[in-house]
């Protein structure tokens, strides 16, 4: 950031202070003294902490654009330039009435559509790109030409993106901000009402008044200026140190190894997943009246660093408008090869909200909404907005059924609903409630360790920010056999080597197939069903193309599923991963002892058909599991984003064979030894 963007809102911020004291002087009769206005700017280079008042007041979220800085100036100033009661003012009535309709015009323009209204964001228009700065520009000489000052106003806003003035990357930024366009709005409606009503008003600059108070008041909504996870650790440290002194000298023992225990533990070369309570809980050891006060500090440091993690998330939920900077472009820096952060922004939601289950902004960019002070999926909300209940033999099903005992029709499938899923079962409610059990844990592991699959970078920067309303998905479609051989039967005729799998999902049916599993070890267990619930998610949790995988990249397909398969549980939910989980441990043997390595660049290129006729399949199979474990986790995840949005690339048909390499910003055979020192160490 430059000292010049560093500065601006602090001298923004004084101008709306004499703005407001200007509005205050106005109550008083006999007006005040000159010098109060100036002072009361000069309030924001006062230090607090060794940061200027002006910094914190612009840590609420107003960013004065241009425009808005201009009109609040011309209302501060003008009545020093002549004592008259009829002062002059540079923006005289043509200039006021044009930013009215400006600010209202772009307001209406970009707000409710980034606010979900419509299909198409018109702030993404405004990153590293002139074509919004040169369209007002070009309205400003229009206006500069017909004499009108405000034009000379776009024209320097215009100016001032290109100088990179405020902080922001946004031309938008620089044209209008919210208290702008609430501004212009109501004085546009004054001036229509006016007729209506006794006496008479200037346009905009009457309005000027409730605008500044409203930047106190009116900030975005979005999270506190984030706060770096080393700061946030140093101050959880401190606090827990405190609150363990505090129960050991009481003797709440079990409180105080609580309290120390909560931090999660370090699980390198894993995933960790959490899980997570539907609002806070307080655990049977809180039991006396001494140990209240301490439970309830302990919750106030969890829900501050909540706040801190969650402002961690949105920021990295906008990191992929980062790239390249027009100084960057003008330097000829090359670009990142994936600016992007997804993943990390949804795993920031999920840490913030194991500390407070109830953090309302981070639940609602997670994508749950809230029912009787329970936090859901908005799938459980609809059911329960319906009318139904859960039954413990059949799932979900309406309260009018709830009383008559189930009783399908012979030779006729069974119903079972469960939060996510319809599953059509030929099996007993015993077997069908534990697959269904095992389908929810899949989704909501899915949903943690692959968040950023779901949505575009765009439209989770909106959901972060509190801009887009919770999706539903599903039902999804699942049928469970009464046995192996009515699986094998039934399912040949779509698959011909049916009787070698143990689970099946099949996109053109967008249906997961399964049997109950038995003491055979050759059975279905709980890795199967989410190996196969792991492939139903992502061919259906976005719009994705039924020729995923077809073409080239059909290996990375498997390789996720086989990566969900690793599940282990954990005291803070589960983890996924790890070169010793799953089949990793199978593909670290071929590579290691038996030397076998098909190398990415091979891998990359071949589609469905060509790899499953490859003859060396098996052994593929296991050095699958091993690359998925690499891409989501080696190297401290450095390529864990590049890799799901190689798989975004898959589902959606837009890969080629070298798109893994351009993701991950380096070569084939750079990744071919970087996995062979994964797998080594």
């Amino acid at each position: 950031m430059s000292d010049l963007a560093w500065w601006y809102p602090v001298a923004a911020w004084a101008v709306a202070l004499a703005a407001i004291a200007r509005s205050l002087a106005a109550l008083r009769p006999g007006g005040v003294p000159r010098w109060v206005l100036p002072a009361a700017g000069c309030l924001t280079l006062v230090p607090i902490a060794g940061i200027p008042l002006g910094r914190w007041l612009h840590g609420l979220g107003q960013t004065f654009s241009i425009p808005f800085l201009v009109i609040l100036l011309d209302f501060v100033v003008a009545p020093a330039r002549t004592p008259s009661a009829h002062a002059w003012s540079w923006l005289d009535r043509p200039a006021r009435r044009a930013a009215a309709w400006w600010g209202a015009a772009a307001s209406l323009l970009l707000y409710p559509a980034a606010l979900g209204a419509g299909p198409f964001d018109p702030y993404a228009l405004g990153w590293n790109d002139p074509g919004v700065a040169a369209a007002a520009a070009a309205g400003g000489a229009v206006l500069a030409l017909a004499g009108n000052a405000f034009g000379t106003v776009l024209l320097g806003a215009g100016a001032a993106w290109h100088l990179g003035l405020l902080e922001s990357d946004n031309a938008w930024d620089y044209l209008v901000d919210p208290v702008y366009g609430a501004a212009a709005i109501m004085s546009l409606l004054w001036q229509g009402c006016r007729p209506l009503l006794p006496g008479r008003r200037p346009l905009l600059p009457s309005h000027a008044a409730a605008a500044a108070f409203a930047c106190l008041l009116g900030g975005r909504l979005e999270a506190a200026e984030p706060v770096a996870l080393s700061v946030l650790d140093e101050r959880w440290e401190a606090t827990t140190r405190d609150l363990v002194r505090r129960a050991e000298r009481d003797g709440h023992v079990e409180l105080a190894t609580f309290v120390r225990e909560w931090r999660l533990p370090d699980v390198p070369g894993r995933q960790r997943i959490l899980a997570l309570p539907d609002t806070v809980v307080q655990p049977g050891l809180v039991d006396t009246p001494e140990e209240v006060p301490i439970w309830n500090d302990f919750l106030a440091a969890r829900r501050a660093r909540a706040e801190g993690l969650f402002a961690l998330a949105v920021e990295a939920a906008r990191a992929h408008a980062t790239l390249p900077t027009r100084a960057e472009r003008a330097q000829g820096l090359a670009a990142k090869p994936l600016a992007q952060a997804t993943s990390t922004a949804v795993s920031l939601v999920y840490e913030a909200l194991r500390d407070d289950p109830d953090h309302e902004r981070a639940r609602k960019a997670g994508g749950w909404v809230r029912r009787d002070g329970r936090w859901m999926w908005p799938e459980v909300a609809r059911r329960l907005d319906a009318g139904d209940v859960r039954d413990p033999e059949r799932g979900w099903i309406p309260k009018s059924a709830a009383g008559r005992p189930a009783a399908p029709r012979p030779g006729r499938p069974a119903t079972w609903a469960s939060d996510h899923w319809k599953i059509s079962s030929q099996a007993g409610p015993a077997a069908t409630a534990a697959i269904a059990g095992e389908l929810e844990i899949a989704h909501d592991v899915w949903r943690q360790a692959f968040g950023g699959f779901v949505l575009e970078p765009a439209d989770q920067e909106k959901a972060f920010e509190g801009r887009s309303r919770p999706m539903t998905h599903g039902p999804f479609a699942a049928t469970v056999f009464a046995d192996r051989a009515a699986y094998v039967a039934e399912l040949e005729k779509l698959e011909p080597t049916i009787a070698r799998t143990l689970g099946l999902y099949w996109m053109p049916t967008r249906t997961a197939y399964f049997f109950p599993s038995g003491d055979d070890a050759d059975e279905p267990g709980p890795s199967t069903i989410h190996h196969e619930a792991a492939h139903q998610l992502f061919a259906e949790m976005r719009k994705t193309s039924p020729l995923a995988g077809e073409r080239c990249g059909f290996w990375a397909l498997e390789a996720a599923a086989c990566y969900v398969e690793s599940l282990e549980p954990a005291p803070y939910g589960w983890t996924l991963g790890g070169r010793d989980a799953g089949r990793a441990t199978a593909a670290r043997e071929r590579l290691i002892d038996d030397g076998f390595y098909v190398p990415l660049a091979e891998l990359c290129a071949l589609g469905r058909a060509e790899l499953q006729a490859d003859e060396r399949l098996p052994a593929i199979y296991s050095q699958l599991s091993g690359l998925a474990d690499f891409f989501m986790n080696g190297e401290q995840g450095k390529y864990c984003e590049a890799f799901i949005e190689y798989l975004v690339r898959i589902y959606t048909g837009s890969v080629s064979p070298d798109t893994l390499a351009r993701l991950c910003g380096t070569t084939y055979a750079d990744l071919d030894d970087a996995y062979r020192r994964h797998m080594a160490r």
